[in-house]
């Protein structure tokens, strides 16, 4: 999801070589190359022929509960997978990692300076993991922690805000939680703001998300404001009166003043939600 509208967003000014495991590409670009990231050999062999100045890794197993059900494909996919590309960079390449709002858990911060995290589920863990990796392996690198929705290009793959408006459209009735709170930013709008970092060159850690929490419930409210579309479908209810292969945490807004310092302007989660009105539908062909 995230890597096909960076291919979309960055294509006409840039080179862009996108990279999957598929058997074809399922977005705009330069060129596509289908390959095992799990494979170093192949990675390397790739980046010699390329030789790209910077690379986005948004590759991973993001399905919470799967990473929990499978932690060993979990590790190998959001941890093995880092370590291969770290080292593929090494010093040459600068390495733009995605990670996740998940690695703070029940920290008491959710600021980038805080060490002391406690990731809940395998998720968080490996991708934490992963960041440490990168942080070992390159000299230049940019870890984005954040939490991202948009439309999904692949036939028969829905994500979350995709599941909200198509339930909406549909009148089928869903129930959102209104004890989990969370800073969710449109891919388009994440996409916009790494060209900024890279712009100046910012290496480290940062936190890229909504200004504003909202709740699930409240996300739904909106988006359904935002298309025009009945809310009388939505139900509130708790994600402690639920239960989850992995454990989750009920909070966890993202501390952007860090974004905010470095002059990088950012929007809250309403913003985010029209900019998946206006563009997302086009750009998935719904």
């Amino acid at each position: 999801m995230l890597g096909s509208s960076l291919c979309r967003l960055y294509h006409k000014k840039h080179e862009v070589h996108a990279l999957h495991r598929d058997k074809e590409c399922f977005t705009v670009c330069t060129a596509d190359h289908s390959l095992d990231l799990r494979d170093f050999l192949q990675i390397q062999t790739l980046f010699n022929q390329i030789k790209p100045d910077l690379l986005i890794h948004c590759a991973g197993l993001t399905s919470v509960d799967g990473c929990e059900q499978e932690p060993a494909l979990a590790y190998e996919t959001n941890v093995r997978v880092c370590e291969n590309i770290a080292l593929a960079c090494s010093n040459k390449i600068k390495l733009v990692y995605i990670s996740t709002d998940q690695v703070y858990g029940e920290a008491e911060d959710h600021n980038e300076a805080d060490e002391m995290l406690q990731p809940l589920n395998q998720y968080g863990k490996t991708k934490l993991l992963g960041e440490q990796k990168i942080q070992e392996l390159c000299n230049a690198y940019l870890i984005l922690r954040t939490n991202i929705f948009w439309w999904n290009v692949k036939s028969g793959r829905a994500s979350s805000a995709e599941w909200i408006y198509h339930s909406l459209k549909n009148m089928d009735e869903i129930t959102l939680f209104s004890d989990y709170t969370f800073s969710p930013i449109s891919t388009v709008y994440l996409g916009d703001i790494i060209l900024q970092l890279v712009e100046i060159d910012f290496s480290g850690i940062i936190n890229v998300g909504s200004t504003t929490p909202c709740s699930k419930y409240e996300f739904g409210l909106q988006l359904a404001d935002e298309f025009g579309l009945d809310t009388s479908c939505i139900r509130k209810c708790l994600m402690s009166d639920h239960s989850f292969s992995a454990r989750r945490s009920h909070k966890l807004d993202l501390d952007i003043s860090k974004l905010l310092e470095m002059g990088i302007a950012s929007h809250d989660y309403r913003y985010s939600i029209r900019q998946f009105v206006q563009y997302g539908k086009e750009w998935a062909n719904h």
